[in-house]
């Protein structure tokens, strides 16, 4: 009988030390290639100054789209020669939609003439044009490249 117990009772030390060793040692995670961060890289062409900076955002859903703090991402680019690059780093995601102004005097808003008319120049995915106002979550959603850029072109006026 005593044996019993001393052999119980190392089993459960041993059983113990196994425990204690699992909770020290980080837990084993299987990973989801799918649920990692994306990078895509947006080229914005047509820019007709090199002044201030492109600002621009990427969105994931059209629930959110066109929101205030409502963006995946958001980035700030200089401008070179007329073009400017932006790279979003991103949850997957099957479609995003880009939306982005060009700030020529660096004031942080899109500037408008007092019939509503953009005075700034500006720029969506797919080089979409609305009639009146911005376009649709739907119109401006692309698959994400995997390797080269995204380009998008800048618009001025209507």
């Amino acid at each position: 009988m005593e044996r019993s117990i001393t052999s119980r009772f190392s089993t459960l030390a041993a059983l113990g030390g196994l425990l204690l060793a699992s909770s020290l040692a980080p837990p084993i995670v299987a990973q989801d290639v799918n649920h990692e961060p994306r990078r895509i890289v947006v080229l914005i062409r047509s820019l007709r100054s090199d002044r201030s900076e492109v600002m621009s955002k990427l969105y994931t859903s059209p629930r959110v789209w066109l929101g205030a703090n409502r963006a995946a991402a958001n980035c700030h680019a200089p401008i070179l020669h007329g073009e400017a690059r932006c790279v979003f780093v991103v949850p997957r995601s099957d479609r995003v939609a880009f939306a982005g102004m060009h700030d020529e005097d660096a004031d942080g808003e899109f500037d408008r003439d007092i019939l509503g008319l953009p005075q700034e120049g500006y720029a969506f995915s797919n080089d979409v044009r609305e009639a009146f106002g911005p376009p649709s979550f739907e119109a401006a959603a692309f698959r994400p490249p995997e390797v080269r850029p995204f380009v998008v072109h800048t618009r001025y006026g209507i």
